[in-house]
């Protein structure tokens, strides 16, 4: 069983660091929102205005929210994995 443990570990930490090269990739990818400072004070559009849903910065978006909330669920799997391990 250690083995298996061992094996499901080293598949995670390989999914993590691809995961974190593809988070790295599309934010950099993504433009600065210095020109949306208006969402503070209530001045700029709302997410859903102008079909925004269909532009790329949008996707970039649900891109990274997408690949941080895969890293979260490996690293919790991990984190279950390793204290399943150490029990044996």
């Amino acid at each position: 069983m250690h083995e298996v443990y061992m094996g499901l570990m080293i598949a995670l930490m390989v999914i993590m660091a691809v995961l974190a090269i593809a988070l790295i990739v599309i934010v950099m990818l993504q433009s600065g929102n210095q020109s949306n400072l208006g969402s503070i004070t209530g001045a700029a559009e709302t997410f859903f205005g102008k079909n925004r849903a269909k532009t790329m910065e949008s996707k970039f978006k649900r891109w990274t929210v997408g690949i941080a909330v895969a890293m979260l669920v490996c690293s919790i799997l991990f984190f279950v994995f390793h204290m399943l391990n150490e029990r044996l």
